[in-house]
């Protein structure tokens, strides 16, 4: 008989690890809180136009990675999916021209060495820091003592390739974006490399660049909502079993073995449970005794989470591509001031908005969680987003005068819209990996308790979909492991 493996989340890591386990034999059940599979990883529909919540660019979108199997052996990805190279990747406005980020590092740097030949020395400086940056991808590898179908080892050959870029790394993670990007002279240049990660270590940006100069980061046909699609159906058509708007109560522990999970007032046996949910929002609501492990405890210690308001726009206006732009206003919330703001415009996409409208969405970041909690528990909630939707409405307006009494909709997802959707820990989606902090991958499996496994973005730090999809996989390897199961895949 088949061991049974409940995973709790829908997710990215969910659906992960609930497809490779169900792949290698197991009974899976994948229970989700939601109406609808994706969690974090999600677009939404209101009155034609099309919202992308979470994907702007894809790590592991092209072939050459070693990522990108693992999208195509989960459904989320395969030969007959367009995957768009938006170019230029980045782009600001200064004093009424446009300067480019482009995919091409080449292209990048004689642009701007020619608008600011006083920077040209440290152009050179950072395009050798991109190119060495370039050998470095995420890894996929089984982990220790597992038995694979189709092996993958960590290659001698890859390490040796990575460390020239050692040196740069351990220069580059000392500091800030905000700060890198402060010792150019050109104020254009200094906002065009922050790519709006002021806070993360200069490794997040010098990677991103790598990343697309090597042709990588795409953004997949249809979005987030058609990729969670596909992997759903992957999971069904394997045979799993997929449980909605099923919210797991605790997990069941007995005998220092987790033994299922409890939904409302069922119970649902298990060999195996494994946990996709948040990881700090379920070690606080999936257990009734605390696990006492120590990556738990540095988990939830070391985790700076990254947070934001999100913003979208259906107008009933044909709208240009737009590059950031300072604003003549600041936009005024949550005890925040925006004096810089980028538009994703998706015109360049069907079925995005109706014919002649644009469909805009932006992300305005920081930690503004207890402020929407304040302003929930104080009845200013709904007053508070009304009036960040007039002040975007002011700046569209200014910047596009043929959008002005042309929005039709305005859509805000606040950090508490995304803890009540997902569960997540302060509505956040990611973890800031700022100047100096350490690279921490956290082990996804306890001493104190067996069967019982965890997977999602949070294990590695900054984590994101790269990160939620390969953890899902290691967690289907660890029940393979502890049955004896041979792990399976499709390359």
């Amino acid at each position: 008989m088949k061991k049974k493996v409940i995973v709790i989340g829908a997710g990215i890591s969910g659906l992960s690890a609930a497809i490779y386990a169900q792949r290698s034999g197991f009974n899976v059940t994948l229970c989700e809180q939601h109406s609808i599979a994706g969690g974090m990883c999600t677009s939404w529909k209101r009155k034609g136009y099309l919202f992308e919540g979470a994907m702007h660019w894809l790590t592991g979108s092209s072939p050459k990675t070693e990522l990108y199997p693992v999208w195509k052996e989960t459904g989320a990805l395969n030969d007959d999916i367009k995957v768009f190279l938006h170019e230029p990747f980045y782009a600001v406005e200064w004093q009424g021209k446009t300067i480019n980020l482009y995919r091409d590092l080449e292209k990048t740097i004689e642009k701007l060495r020619v608008f600011s030949p006083d920077d040209e020395k440290l152009l050179q400086r950072l395009k050798k820091d991109v190119e060495a940056f370039s050998c470095l991808q995420m890894p996929v590898y089984d982990i220790k003592g597992v038995e694979a179908q189709h092996p993958k080892r960590m290659k001698i050959s890859t390490l040796l390739k990575m460390l020239p870029a050692l040196p740069r790394i351990v220069r580059c993670n000392k500091i800030s974006c905000k700060e890198y990007a402060a010792q150019f002279k050109h104020p254009a240049i200094q906002r065009l490399l922050c790519l709006m990660m002021d806070d993360y270590s200069a490794t997040s940006m010098i990677a991103t660049l790598a990343q697309i100069n090597m042709g990588d980061g795409g953004y997949p046909e249809g979005g987030s909502l058609a990729m969670v699609d596909r992997m759903t159906k992957t999971f069904e058509e394997l045979g799993g079993t997929l449980l909605l708007k099923t919210k797991v109560k605790k997990v069941n522990i007995k005998n220092g073995v987790a033994t299922g999970v409890t939904i409302g007032n069922s119970i649902l046996p298990a060999d195996a449970v494994i946990v996709t949910q948040e990881t700090i929002a379920a070690l606080d609501q999936l257990f009734d005794v605390q696990l006492n492990e120590k990556w738990l405890t540095s988990l939830r210690k070391n985790t700076k989470p990254e947070v934001c308001t999100f913003v979208s726009l259906g107008i009933r206006a044909d709208l240009p591509q737009t590059p950031a732009f300072e604003l003549a206003e600041p936009i005024m919330y949550a005890d925040k001031t925006v004096s810089e703001i980028f538009f994703f415009n998706y015109a360049k996409f069907e079925e995005y908005a109706p014919k002649g409208c644009t469909t805009l969405t932006t992300a305005l970041m920081g930690d503004t969680y207890e402020f929407w909690k304040k302003a929930k528990e104080e009845g200013r909630y709904e007053e508070e987003k009304r009036r960040l939707a007039e002040q975007i409405c002011r700046v569209i307006s200014e910047k596009y005068p043929q959008a002005k009494d042309s929005i039709e909709i305005i859509d805000i997802a606040t950090p508490l819209t995304y803890e009540r959707y997902t569960g997540a820990y302060h509505g956040s989606w990611m973890s800031i990996m700022g100047a100096g902090d350490k690279m921490r991958a956290y082990p996804g499996f306890l001493k104190s308790v067996n069967s019982l496994y965890f997977a999602g973005h949070r294990l590695t730090n900054p984590g994101g979909l790269p990160v939620a999809i390969d953890s899902g996989r290691k967690a289907a390897q660890m029940v393979c492991r502890q049955f004896g199961v041979m792990f399976k895949s499709m390359s």
